[in-house]
């Protein structure tokens, strides 16, 4: 990360804010990744379907943070790639987050996917991963070792998607050990009145520990969506749970070993066999100050009747990256 101090009052666009203490922070990363993915299904061929790919990425951001003569700390990030950013307003009352992307709400929340990366395989109707978004503000406070956040969306003015969430975490060491327990929910209603518009609720459970070099993490995550007909039945309906396990063991400052595994089940328009169960290693390996590498490996398999494609396999992801 680059910071850069500021002293002239033209970059500074509040009130109150005093120059002097302004400063502009630049931080960054380029990643090059080899994906190879074997599955049962067949490829078309006439598509150009194969199961290899690479890619290269840069991504870079900068933020913005001052202390006001009032004592208001203010930030702004803007991420130049997703062309969105965020900003805070925070004192000793808590804080308000305004968001850009609609994930202002960040507390309570987990996945538990320790491994670096899971799911590049294959894209499941469901993988486990919690669906919390957070809305566009939020407000958000710390009372010793337990934070909460609430938030909300609007879905627009053609769009009756409004999204209320919260969530609340507990942060320890307990005899040595490092421990966290978050709970996190959220609710979006019908976009519109038809009756195959859908609402959304979602809610995210974790625990995690860690004991010197070793970590150990667990998600239960759920997801369903009911249409304003109530027909459980039909074409969008959905009702998902997931426990997700996840694991860390720091063999050195630079060399951490990873396993995670997802196990998610539920029932997609009125067919209650769906499931989805994936296990995953990792390596993540610091070459030297700001570039890293990490390997990943995942076994998948997917079913559900004749709501989803039914496949399973496996696929190996290699990453190189530099950050700043």
């Amino acid at each position: 990360m680059r910071k850069i101090l500021l002293a002239s009052t033209a970059l500074v666009a509040v009130a109150g804010i005093s120059a002097a203490s302004a400063e502009i922070s630049f931080s960054g990363s380029a990643d090059f990744t080899y994906t190879s993915i074997s599955d049962d299904q067949t490829d078309n061929a006439t598509a150009g379907e194969n199961g290899t790919s690479m890619s290269a990425d840069s991504q870079l951001a900068a933020s913005y943070s001052t202390t006001t003569d009032t004592g208001l700390s203010i930030s702004v990030a803007y991420d130049v790639d997703a062309n969105s950013g965020d900003w805070s307003i925070a004192g000793d009352w808590g804080t308000f987050t305004f968001d850009e992307g609609s994930e202002a709400m960040g507390t309570g929340a987990g996945d538990a996917d320790s491994v670096s990366n899971m799911s590049f395989g294959m894209s499941p109707d469901y993988g486990g991963g919690n669906g919390i978004s957070g809305g566009i503000i939020a407000y958000s406070n710390t009372l010793g070792p337990i934070s909460f956040g609430i938030g909300m969306g609007d879905g627009g003015t053609t769009d009756a998607a409004n999204e209320t969430s919260y969530g609340v975490s507990y942060s320890a060491s307990v005899n040595g050990a490092d421990v966290s327990i978050g709970y996190a929910a959220a609710n979006s209603g019908a976009s519109n009145t038809a009756n195959a518009s859908t609402d959304s609720n979602q809610s995210s459970m974790n625990v995690g520990v860690t004991v010197g070099s070793i970590g150990v993490a667990m998600a239960q995550n759920s997801s369903k969506t009911d249409r304003n007909d109530d027909n459980a039945s039909a074409t969008g309906t959905t009702d998902m749970k997931s426990t997700n396990f996840g694991l860390t063991y720091a063999v050195s400052d630079s060399l951490t070993l990873e396993a995670a595994s997802i196990a998610a089940s539920g029932t997609i328009a009125g067919d209650a066999t769906y499931k989805y169960d994936e296990s995953a290693y990792g390596v993540a390996y610091t070459i030297a100050s700001g570039l890293s590498l990490t390997v990943s490996y995942s076994d998948f398999t997917q079913s559900g009747g004749s709501a989803i494609t039914d496949t399973s396999g496996s696929a190996t992801m290699v990453d190189l990256s530099v950050s700043f």
